[in-house]
């Protein structure tokens, strides 16, 4: 049911509808998640709504050029429309969320980048409770905010670095191991 569930998220970008098609509610995936923190589920979550920052970029896309038509009305009827072009916000959140207009990962960084190169697999080894290194650590583990530190004063500025998919497995693997991960 997980896999089903990360299927949906992905496919969706809704928290709630990828509950709904498992019998769920938005709140219990929210739950689960918290509960699995730093787990397969957890990283493959992080995962499926790298996915969904592809549709952001290429609607954001299309409506800083083509705009937003907005509908004229005169005593209740619509007489016409015009466009607007005001995506500043959408900008806004773009650069705020990207390195370079690339998505970052949140605190499983390398690892979710590397494992959204096979999310299939990823959803394969959940399926069938195959182990999965996520790179996570607990909150039990010593360093856990010192290591996100490293991670995060990594990332380059913006407009700094190709998307990330472009790095290879070895670049990743490097990645993950200046935060201590271990293979």
């Amino acid at each position: 049911m997980q896999a089903a569930f990360l299927r949906a998220l992905s496919a969706t970008h809704s928290v709630s509808e990828a509950a709904k098609s498992v019998g769920r509610s938005r709140q219990s995936a929210y739950r689960l998640r918290s509960r699995l923190k730093g787990q397969p589920f957890d990283l493959a979550w992080e995962v499926a709504f790298h996915h969904s920052y592809d549709v952001l970029a290429h609607t954001a896309l299309e409506r800083a050029l083509n705009g937003v038509e907005v509908p004229v009305f005169f005593q209740g009827e619509q007489v016409g429309s015009y466009r607007r072009f005001d995506e500043r916000l959408t900008v806004a959140l773009l650069h705020r969320f990207s390195a370079g207009g690339n998505p970052l990962f949140g605190r499983l960084g390398p690892s979710a980048e590397r494992h959204a190169r096979d999310f299939e697999g990823l959803l394969a080894q959940i399926e069938d409770a195959r182990p999965v290194e996520t790179g996570a650590l607990s909150p039990e583990d010593p360093g856990e905010i010192e290591a996100l530190r490293r991670g995060f004063s990594s990332i380059p500025e913006k407009d700094a670095v190709a998307c990330p998919s472009g790095f290879t497995d070895e670049e990743i693997m490097q990645a993950l191991q200046k935060v201590g991960w271990k293979e």
